[in-house]
């Protein structure tokens, strides 16, 4: 009998949830980072997800705490020179390393690939193409590595025309099929953070050009 995958510490409440919450959070007009609360199938806070940004930091620093203030998650990008690459590191509390997210160069649409440490491709997430999700729902397929099957999906909520003219905050629903390993739903939680992560990047970028 095959044994049964190490579950990370601090990882356990994601053994039988099929289903997580992601909301962007904002205490301030002034704030300078996201931040993000993470909630469990009924509603009830489980993580919270900081970003730590500094001046000659790492592109790439996200840290996810338990509700006691543990870290249990990091999503980081270490500064390499000359590289092209857009590979996160995604490293549990022990200081393991879980897998990678590498994002692809796509003009049509938000593309990722999801990888195991020994860089093995499990998963591919592939964000809605031009026109897709315009005032609705944008979801984001988790493709099987050969995408032959779809296996779940990251869906940005649509709050509706007025909340999203006058909110900053983002959500996000991301599913789980209940056979998936503790350690892909973690590496897909900090997907989800990736995605919004960029959008606001973006933002930034262009409000620095103009």
């Amino acid at each position: 009998m095959a044994a049964s995958p190490l579950v990370p510490p601090g990882l356990q409440e994601l053994i039988p949830v099929s289903r997580f919450y992601v909301n962007q959070t904002w205490s301030s007009v002034y704030q300078r980072y996201c931040t993000y609360d993470l909630l469990g199938p009924d509603g009830n806070l489980v993580y919270q997800a900081r970003e730590k940004r500094k001046w000659c930091g790492p592109p790439m620093d996200v840290r996810v705490q338990n509700i006691q203030g543990c870290n249990v998650l990091t999503l980081y990008k270490p500064a390499v020179l000359f590289s092209w690459k857009s590979k996160l590191q995604v490293i549990d509390a022990s200081d393991r390393l879980l897998g990678y997210i590498e994002k692809n160069f796509s003009f049509s649409s938000a593309s990722f690939n999801i990888l195991n440490p020994l860089n093995q491709i499990c998963l591919k997430v592939e964000g809605p193409g031009w026109g897709e999700g315009f005032m609705s729902d944008r979801v984001f397929k988790v493709l099987s590595a050969d995408k032959s099957a779809m296996v779940s999906h990251i869906t940005r909520v649509w709050k509706g025309i007025g909340k999203e003219m006058f909110s900053r905050e983002d959500n996000f629903v991301v599913q789980f099929p209940p056979n998936m390993e503790v350690s892909m739903k973690a590496i897909l939680l900090c997907c989800t953070l990736l995605i919004d992560l960029l959008k606001h990047k973006r933002q930034r970028n262009q409000s620095r050009s103009s």
